[in-house]
């Protein structure tokens, strides 16, 4: 908003210094052209004004445009940007700079001796906010925000202007804590925390107990909900299980089976040719190709070229005929929809959405383990189509919690996220998964879900959460089967009868 002004003020600063030079040197000759564009408006009619102009009326003329001129060479000098010509790397030829911050090329290393680096504490080495070949020096800007060695800030051109319009930046700190040199590079539009807030927050990590995983959850400050279930036992492990949440990417799920379920009645080839629209360009792909996408790099494009393929419809009845409850009956919008819905829960009254009404893209952590159960059990549309869904996420396996993943078994399913923000309230977002780990005897469904994570959370903070609360589930229902199968073994044990 702010440059729209300072184009604005440039042009009109332009057009003043134009209009001053002619009225300062060719004061008649301006007055005939005056004429002809008011005759041409229809403004004046009647005889000639021009020839009755006498040689006096020059100096007011003249005065006037002495007048422009001074205002527009005023207006210009003064703007805090400078106009550069040129040609960028994205092929504009005007920029607008900050005349008062010095750009500087990302490769320029700022030397420092580890000697003149304090021991404790922490020491900003250098920092730069650009991106490309844009980039400027705002070492004693991050400097000043240190408080009790430490920096949380929100990566923004409020830092120290826009080194590069229309781009999304980045900030690249090069730092040392308690003598240890470190690099963050943080993207426009999130926080800057050094030390990082992942650091800050050594407690999250994946528990062993319900006890223990329900201490977790209370020490959480994101909403939160989820399900477990170990299908081999039955054995649960829940919170908030019938809560709807957003689902997001989560969604995508059921693109991927009504897909399959029409390639199996034999209506649809994988082979077959699919569009994805991206802006003004168009991608041409198998059916096959784009469910890898979608499903194996969450594309968003991918997603819409499908379900229109397939129809919005079809895919939004699958959990009503699949018997799949807690989920919204538009379970996939059109694309423009899920962005009214977000604003919902930004202007809304509470933070979790009341159980009996589900939002548009909404859906319960319970609801999503039925998916996956049903999948399991090749009783997700039939037991060929069930084969055909796992093939596609085989292909794009998940691991998102990390070294709790229990050796041997494999890790599939649906992640998503989403970030919303409106003006002077507070940003929503959400991150969750639906997950199938699997070996061959023992097969664990689960689905959990956070929102209204504090805004200055770090996207990598939020994933510590999502994968210690995920491998706390895994954990307890490994733990409840290994019990189960012990306490079999002992009844065997102490019946011969039954052991012969």
């Amino acid at each position: 908003m702010a440059e729209t002004s300072y184009v604005i003020i440039f042009i009109f600063g332009v057009f003043s210094i134009v209009l001053g030079v002619l009225a300062v040197l060719l004061p008649g000759q301006l007055t005939v052209w005056e004429e002809k564009l008011f005759r041409k408006l229809r403004i004046i009619s009647g005889g000639s004004t021009a020839g009755r102009v006498k040689a006096g009326m020059f100096f007011q003329e003249r005065l006037l445009g002495l007048v422009l001129l001074v205002f527009g060479v005023t207006a210009i000098y003064y703007l805090p940007v400078e106009l550069t010509l040129g040609k960028g790397e994205d092929g504009s030829i005007i920029f607008l700079r900050n005349k008062y911050v010095k750009d500087t090329d990302i490769e320029e290393e700022t030397v420092v001796s580890s000697d003149l680096i304090c021991s404790e504490g922490l020491h900003i080495i250098s920092a730069r906010y650009g991106v490309g070949n844009r980039w400027r020096d705002v070492l004693k800007q991050i400097k000043e925000e240190i408080r009790n060695n430490a920096i949380s800030i929100k990566v923004s051109n409020d830092i120290a202007g826009d080194p590069a319009s229309g781009k999304v930046k980045a900030l690249r700190v090069e730092y040392a804590l308690d003598g240890e040199r470190k690099t963050a590079k943080v993207t426009e539009g999130q926080w800057l925390h050094v030390p990082s807030d992942v650091e800050l927050h050594p407690e999250v990590a994946a528990v062993n107990t319900r006890e223990q995983l329900m201490g977790l959850v209370k020490q959480c400050p994101a909403e939160m909900g989820f399900f477990g279930m170990d299908l081999s036992t039955g054995q649960t492990v829940e919170f908030q299980a019938n809560q709807p949440a957003c689902l997001a990417s989560i969604v995508k799920i059921f693109v991927l089976a009504e897909v399959m379920r029409q390639v199996d009645e034999r209506t649809l080839e994988l082979s077959e040719s699919v569009t994805i629209e991206r802006g003004n360009k168009k991608e041409i792909c198998t059916i096959s190709d784009a469910l890898d996408k979608m499903i194996g790099v969450s594309d968003n494009k991918a997603t819409d070229a499908l379900a229109g393929h397939v129809g919005y419809d079809n895919v939004n009845a699958l959990p009503s005929q699949l018997g799949i409850s807690g989920l919204s009956e538009k379970i996939l919008p059109e694309p423009g929809i899920f962005g009214k819905v977000l604003d919902k829960r930004v202007f809304g009254k509470t933070r979790l959405w009341p159980v009996d009404k589900p939002l548009v893209q909404h859906g319960s952590a319970r609801g999503i383990v039925q998916y996956f159960k049903l999948l399991y059990t090749g009783s997700l549309i039939s037991e060929s189509v069930s084969k055909a869904i796992l093939d596609v996420f085989d292909r794009n396996p998940k691991n998102v919690i990390g070294d709790t993943m229990p050796t041997g078994y494999k890790s599939v399913g649906k992640g998503g996220s989403c970030v919303w923000m409106r003006p002077d309230r507070d940003q929503y977002n959400m991150i969750g998964w639906g997950l199938l780990i699997r070996n061959e005897q023992t097969a664990l469904a689960l689905c959990v879900w956070f929102e209204w994570f504090p805004e200055q959370t770090s996207e990598e903070l939020k994933r510590k959460w999502s994968s210690a609360i995920s491998g706390s589930i895994v954990n307890i229902l490994l733990a409840q089967g290994e019990s189960t199968t012990e306490s079999k073994g002992d009844m065997q044990a102490s019946n011969p009868a039954e052991t012969e």
